[in-house]
């Protein structure tokens, strides 16, 4: 019997916030992740994404004009 280890890869979201211009495109690209406050001002619920919402998060983060959303991979 070989013993392998298994990577497995977690994805750390971080915001600037002070620096959000509230845009909104984040949201609108991934609702699930990026939540706007009464301001348009973009937080999160938590700091990590899901395998599945790693790909729109991506995209949310890209879109952003500031530049504030930061993505992270983080293997164990």
């Amino acid at each position: 019997m070989s013993n392998t280890e298994s990577t497995q890869k977690f994805y750390k979201v971080t915001v600037d916030i002070p620096n959000c211009c509230g845009y909104g495109l984040c949201a609108t690209l991934c609702p699930e992740i990026y939540k706007l406050d009464d301001g348009g001002i973009v937080f999160l619920e938590g700091d990590s994404i899901p395998e599945e919402h790693i790909d729109a998060a991506t995209e949310g983060a890209e879109a952003c004009p500031a530049q504030v959303i930061q993505i992270e991979t983080v293997e164990v």
